[in-house]
């Protein structure tokens, strides 16, 4: 399988690489693992972030931040770890603009490994 990395804009590939020791099928494997948890775990994860913040969402949050970086979805990673800085100062709700922000992000970074996957 050949995945066409440069049509994947929501992705920094060098960043994705060096996670993967440079092993561009072990890359796409861990893409098509980040593409799962998108769809699943993280599935919904802005929407319910607007209306609370319990523990289990603060550490999907965390968790998004990591997974995010480690394939380069620097979009999704930036507005994760903002999310995570602003729970973890005990902030009770996140600006919509923000949330908004990740979703979208979530929704661009889908769409690409949806068109390659």
């Amino acid at each position: 399988m050949t995945l066409p990395l440069e049509s994947l804009r929501e992705f920094d590939i060098d960043a994705g690489l060096v996670y993967a020791d440079g092993d561009q099928e072990l890359y796409l494997e861990v893409l098509a693992m980040f593409h799962e948890q998108l769809t699943t775990e993280f599935a919904g994860l802005p929407q319910r972030l607007r209306t609370d913040i319990t523990t289990d969402l603060a550490r999907q949050a965390h968790t998004l931040k990591g997974s995010a970086s480690s394939v380069g979805a620097t979009h999704i990673a930036a507005a994760a770890q903002v999310i995570d800085q602003q729970i973890k100062e005990g902030k009770t709700s996140l600006e919509v603009e923000l949330l908004d922000r990740l979703h979208a992000s979530i929704q661009s970074a889908l769409h690409e490994l949806n068109s390659v996957l």
